[in-house]
């Protein structure tokens, strides 16, 4: 186990602490830092209605897409993600509880189901080329399909990123997700607070994902919370550095199968070939398991 030195724990606590004053998250004041001059912070009013998808994710940090993907293109996405997400030889479970998997991931994804490209559209990187002001790529892709938990594990232990959280990434990051299985409300989709309402959690003294020192009852108020229901096929981008969210719960014998899309700024164009610079992604590492027992 990786230990801290005393001056690390010091600098993180300072480095939180100033993340919650000036930014109203707990990313951390220096990832708030790296990389902002990258991306659309301010917005033009006016764009709400000529462009109200870049609008809403510079305002609010998140939203729908309206992508352009054929139905027999998903379908066949889908039937590759099905083959794969059981199969032990192509995937692997990174939540377990008693023995129980809640969660798997596709293994090495960008090199075992290179057909998840074909999601990246000119109308999505002609949307990022929007967003940044620099160039940018796609760092890493992510496979996952989350399953139901019953209710006294879930409340106690934290399976697939159900608690909410900030991801712990520069701030000029975006994700993008596409799900590949139709997802309601009791398929626990992404549930994510705008940034404005972020920053009012914080302030009403938000701690982090293992103490949250707020009443269940005001983080989940349905007034501020969006839950990202939609068809296989959905698409929305989120930042998932600045706005709280969290994987939503399911209900018993559902599952949720999902595609996510890091983007991080680049020193180069994306090219044609993308795929092919996607790095691991830190969950990649067999290390990587949440597995939990009484």
């Amino acid at each position: 186990m990786k230990r801290h030195s005393k001056s690390s724990i010091l600098f993180n606590k300072i480095d939180i602490r100033l993340s919650k004053v000036f930014y109203g998250n707990t990313t951390g004041f220096m990832r708030n830092m790296q990389g902002r001059n990258q991306v659309l912070t301010k917005i033009d009013e006016n764009i709400k209605n000529t462009d109200p998808e870049l609008y809403s994710v510079v305002k609010y940090g998140f939203t729908k897409f309206q992508n352009s993907y054929d139905e027999s293109m998903i379908k066949s996405l889908q039937n590759k993600f099905q083959s794969l997400i059981e199969n032990d030889n192509y995937s692997k479970p990174i939540a377990e509880y008693n023995n129980k998997i809640y969660s798997r991931m596709i293994n090495e994804p960008y090199k075992i189901f290179p057909e998840l490209s074909k999601l990246i559209t000119n109308d999505v990187l002609s949307f990022l080329s929007k967003y940044y002001t620099s160039n940018f790529t796609i760092k890493h892709i992510q496979c996952h399909r989350n399953y139901s938990v019953p209710l006294e594990i879930r409340k106690e232990h934290e399976m697939f990123s159900n608690f909410w959280h900030f991801d712990l990434d520069p701030t000029s990051q975006i994700k993008y997700f596409v799900y590949l299985s139709n997802v309601t409300e009791k398929d626990g989709p992404f549930h994510v607070q705008s940034k404005d309402r972020t920053h009012e959690l914080i302030k009403m003294g938000f701690g982090n994902r293992t103490n949250y020192k707020l009443p269940q009852n005001i983080l989940e108020d349905p007034t501020y919370v969006k839950k990202m229901t939609g068809p296989s096929g959905t698409s929305f981008f989120g930042n998932a550095t600045t706005c709280l969210h969290r994987a939503g719960d399911l209900e018993d014998n559902h599952f949720r199968d999902a595609i996510t899309f890091t983007i991080d700024p680049s020193d180069e164009p994306i090219g044609v070939n993308w795929i092919e610079k996607v790095k691991p992604h830190p969950s990649q590492s067999s290390e990587y398991i949440t597995s939990k027992e009484n």
